[in-house]
């Protein structure tokens, strides 16, 4: 089992400085890492992270790897210095994006 302190230490190195959203196969960096976010249209990992972030390609594959997929939210994280604030929209008369299903935002 890898040593916890090593891994952390270990990403801050390779994993330290800007962090590109929309860069494909790189890991977004630890909690515990310093990094600034360059938003290229996806969600800054401050805002949103995964509990996987390579999911298994079937059903059965993940059944039987029996892992579990989750979100954690955090919308109200604060940026660091030198990134953007999350651009803000407004949809006029229209109001909030709404779920056709169930109307939540």
């Amino acid at each position: 089992m890898p040593n916890p302190i090593s891994v952390i230490i270990e990403n801050q190195n390779s994993a330290g400085g800007a962090f590109i959203t929309n860069e494909q196969g790189f890991l977004p960096p630890l909690v515990t890492t310093k990094y600034v976010v360059e938003d290229q249209g996806n969600s800054s990992p401050r805002y949103v992270r995964s509990s996987l972030y390579c999911i298994p390609a079937t059903a059965d594959l993940l059944k039987t790897t029996d892992l579990s997929i989750t979100l954690t939210a955090s919308p109200m994280a604060r940026t660091d210095e030198g990134e953007y604030e999350p651009p803000i929209v407004n949809f006029g008369e229209l109001g909030a994006i709404r779920s056709n299903r169930c109307k939540a935002q």
